[in-house]
């Protein structure tokens, strides 16, 4: 069982729980300049990676599911709850790329699984909507479901759309657990186990071609304020990225409403989980934008590529591998990429009507 593949003591609340023997004091986190262990703030986890290959984590041949045990609803502590009309927003205002706000809603739907070795269960569906200054950019359907014997939460898959200035999806990609995926087969992720142990490590993305990473236990017994109010006993999670071991993010969970900070999507605004005396337990805002009518007005570059590229190379020396228009730090920017002799691919941004970089990756 999953459970078992963690060794370190488990989280409980309360007073008698095992957690003091590991954990000297509690970790307080404010809205206000919050800080993550090595001083990390939102958006910003320069850390190296701590664990580098899938090998690293417990993955589907340590978990032992079985078909019969998966359900598609349900309520781990600290997950948000998996129930038909859950609905929850984060926003991030000081993304790079302009005011960033997430919303996610379990839909009333479920799909349906037969993976060789686990058998036929369904899974919940889980919408998350993404909007960049009151504009959608981006829809992801997201396979969820929970062991009921262990009660952990496990992903299979996601299928995503990037929503284009005319406001037409255009699909983005997909990966699901079962189907081929290279050279193997795309297994499922642990999205949060059932029995949290500080030191646990298990993959929560299980497509080596698409969507790979692994997820840590680092803390627990954590305090902290954010927009939707404060909360205590929560528990830290790093995420890693095993295709972009740059990418690395920091999630806190809190018991019976889930992800309240992520320094890649921000801060927990609403959630219907709340208590109905919170204000931040309205979530009437969700879906409002969807149908706001876009404010677009085509770029119109007075760079040229050839121009940008130029540009680009005179501040990372490489190979160019593309040239495109995106939207970067709140501008129409060129997004350079160049493959670099010793630091691997970057990315530059080219304002494509000043020509400043305006930034890399």
């Amino acid at each position: 069982m999953l459970d078992k593949q963690m060794k370190p003591a488990k989280w409980r609340s309360g007073p008698g729980g095992r957690l003091r023997a590991v954990l000297m004091t509690a970790t307080v986190l404010t809205a206000a300049g919050f800080a993550l262990a090595g001083g990390a703030v939102a958006g910003e986890i320069k850390d190296e990676p701590r664990w580098k290959d899938g090998r690293d984590y417990s993955s589907l041949k340590d978990w032992h599911l079985k078909g019969e045990n998966i359900v598609p609803h349900g309520v781990n502590p600290l997950y948000f709850p998996i129930v038909p009309g859950h609905k929850h927003v984060h926003e991030r205002p000081d993304h790079p790329d302009g005011k960033y706000r997430k919303e996610t809603v379990v839909l009333d739907a479920t799909e349906d699984f037969d993976i060789p070795g686990i058998g036929k269960f369904k899974t919940a569906v889980v919408q998350e909507e993404e909007y960049l200054d009151g504009t959608l950019t981006q829809r992801a359907l997201n396979w969820f479901a929970l062991d009921k014997t262990t009660n952990s939460v496990y992903a299979f898959g996601e299928v995503s759309w990037e929503i284009n200035e005319e406001g037409t999806p255009v699909f983005a990609g997909t990966w699901r657990a079962g189907d081929p995926d290279g050279d193997g087969v795309a297994e499922p992720g642990v999205l949060m186990p059932g029995t949290f142990t500080i030191g646990g490590r298990y993959l929560f993305d299980g497509s080596q071609s698409g969507a790979y990473g692994g997820a840590e236990n680092m803390e627990a017994g954590i305090e902290i304020t954010v927009p939707a109010g404060t909360f205590k006993n929560c528990v830290r999670v790093r995420e890693q990225s095993l295709l972009d071991l740059k990418d690395i993010t920091d999630k806190i969970w809190c018991p019976g409403v889930g992800l309240v900070l992520d320094t890649s999507d921000g801060k927990l605004i609403a959630s219907n989980a709340l208590p109905k005396g919170n204000p931040a337990s309205d979530v009437s805002s969700v879906g409002t934008l969807r149908d706001k009518p876009l404010k677009y007005t085509p770029p119109v570059a007075k760079v040229t590529g050839a121009q940008a590229t130029k540009i680009a190379l005179e501040r990372v020396p490489g190979k160019v591998t593309d040239v495109k228009i995106e939207r970067k730090r709140g501008k129409n920017v060129y997004v350079v990429e160049i493959q670099t002799p010793d630091r691997g691919e970057r990315d530059v941004f080219v304002d494509i009507e000043s020509g400043a970089i305006v930034g890399t990756d």
